[in-house]
């Protein structure tokens, strides 16, 4: 089975609809390619549960409360917003001027590549929920069990808290705005005492001493009360998050402790998903490690980003690599996967896993023609609309040009896929590529073109390398070029034949 259908029918098992797919994340900086799994994985099991005739609702939660804890590597620039170091997210100025924060504009960048990639949850962030009072029964409940859930997250962490500890609600400072330099001193009713003195990596505390309500909203529940509060209100159904937050005694393993032993409630179903690596590395905002998701998008269309993510298992890290022929067998693959989609044939369960996959990247298939032809014969007619007309596939061609532009403008093109059809007479075997060319059938198939190259070869008691490349130069003026039997389809086998009979006759 498909991880897809594993933990949607788990959900359709264990929850009762109407359910709630939710997901989270924390807009601390640019988005990146692992900013996609995010979303896009619950985007998957919202399909899935559609499709299976389940109403279903999506929500994005963007935690904009969360701490300015780090300038990311791309904004290094704007040195100004060093002073931000500690506050809220959606507190923190934007450095570009468009957005009413920091917080609010990475948010704003995400819900944009959610509208490229056709994925559309409700995004919520997360201070209009505590502008609303939605924590704020919760935040009274931790207050009045605080021995209990002290003791709890020393249980489920297996960490020893501090003595006197009373964090479990994290105050902005009324004198600076952070939230991450704050200690809770004690309780008063809905009143929370705190000291601004905590030193962080980043920053440190002013030395305040004050107070604040819970009805002032200027507060956040600790992360491991929070995320169980979150899904408690909005009802969530399932929810994932990366390996990261599943180890053992992590935040997930919390948020199942809270629901079961505070709340009295079953948790919601939850799964984890694997991290996204660049050459083998995790991506980072605050890094700069990684492709963009704008130059991704402007490589690949949104159905292939989202099959590359959906076609492994969901735990397994994704290792991707952008360069040209990587792209190219993805781009191939996925062509394949689209035709085996449409045959009305018995699938094998390894077919079955990837052709879902590919059902629920797309809502249609925007192309049929095989993107390696397409590569050669722009190549050959530089020309969008004759190679529509050759390929047979106009609408495919238009949707698709912008992708092989961009292959050539970024240099993602691999070298054998730029040449220009420039015959020549080589120095050698001139009577071996008379042969080829006389043995040459306007009938043949790319591929009988290419194993035609290693008969004469076999025939002639040479390495097909040494023909092979030959015929590379004798055709484009170079030694190497795409694979020669799509090469010669492309230019046409009559078109070859003539050309290389004339060329080496005289």
């Amino acid at each position: 089975m498909h991880w897809s259908e594993v933990i949607g029918e788990r959900v359709i098992k264990e929850k009762k609809p109407p359910f709630t797919i939710a997901s989270a994340i924390t807009p601390s900086g640019p988005t990146h390619m692992g900013t996609l799994c995010e979303f896009l994985y619950p985007s998957a099991l919202d399909r899935y549960l559609e499709d299976e005739g389940y109403k279903t609702r999506f929500i994005f939660i963007g935690d904009v409360l969360d701490a300015f804890d780090n300038i990311p590597e791309p904004l290094k620039k704007y040195r100004a917003l060093g002073k931000y170091l500690g506050q809220p997210l959606c507190n923190v100025p934007d450095p570009f001027g468009c957005c009413s924060s920091y917080g609010d504009h990475f948010l704003d960048q995400i819900r944009s590549v959610m509208k490229k990639l056709e994925v559309h949850p409700k995004v919520i962030p997360v201070n209009e929920l505590y502008n609303e009072g939605r924590y704020d029964e919760y935040a009274r409940l931790f207050i009045r069990e605080l021995p209990k859930i002290s003791k709890l997250l020393e249980e489920v962490s297996m960490r020893k808290l501090p003595p006197g500890w009373k964090d479990i609600i994290l105050p902005i400072c009324g004198n600076c705005g952070r939230i991450a330099t704050t200690t809770v001193t004690g309780f008063d009713g809905d009143t929370i005492l705190y000291s601004d003195d905590k030193d962080v990596k980043y920053t440190k505390g002013c030395g305040h001493r004050g107070e604040t309500k819970l009805g002032d909203h200027r507060y956040k529940v600790q992360w491991r009360l929070d995320w169980p509060s979150r899904q408690s209100f909005l009802k969530v159904s399932v929810e994932g998050a990366g390996v990261d937050h599943h180890t053992r005694g992590g935040s997930w393993d919390t948020a199942v402790a809270i629901h079961t032993k505070i709340f009295r409630k079953s948790p919601p179903v939850g799964f984890k998903y694997g991290f996204l690596l660049f050459h083998g590395k995790k991506y980072s905002k605050s890094k700069g490690l990684g492709i963009g998701v704008q130059e991704l998008l402007d490589l690949v269309p949104p159905s292939i980003v989202k099959y590359f993510l959906f076609r492994p298992d969901v735990e397994e890290n994704k290792d991707f690599d952008p360069s040209g022929y990587n792209l190219i067998r993805l781009y191939d693959e996925y062509n394949g996967v689209a035709d085996l989609s449409g045959k009305n044939i018995r699938l094998t369960r390894a077919e079955s896993k990837v052709v879902l996959a590919y059902r629920l990247s797309t809502e249609k298939r925007r192309w049929k023609v095989d993107f390696t032809d397409l590569l050669i014969n722009y190549q050959i007619l530089r020309d969008w609309e004759a190679v529509a007309e050759k390929l047979g596939d106009t609408a495919g061609v238009l949707y698709l040009k912008r992708y092989v532009e961009n292959w050539i403008k970024y240099g993602y093109i691999p070298r054998e896929f730029i040449f220009n059809f420039a015959p020549r007479r080589a120095e050698t075997l001139n009577q071996e590529i008379l042969q080829f060319a006389k043995k040459l059938d306007e009938s043949m198939s790319a591929l009988e073109v290419h194993n035609l190259v290693y008969k004469v070869a076999q025939l002639n008691r040479l390495e097909p390398t040494r023909l092979f490349r030959v015929l590379y130069l004798s055709l484009i003026g170079k030694d190497y070029g795409p694979r020669f039997g799509k090469l010669v389809a492309a230019l046409t086998v009559g078109k070859v034949k003539e050309t290389l009979l004339e060329t080496y006759s005289s």
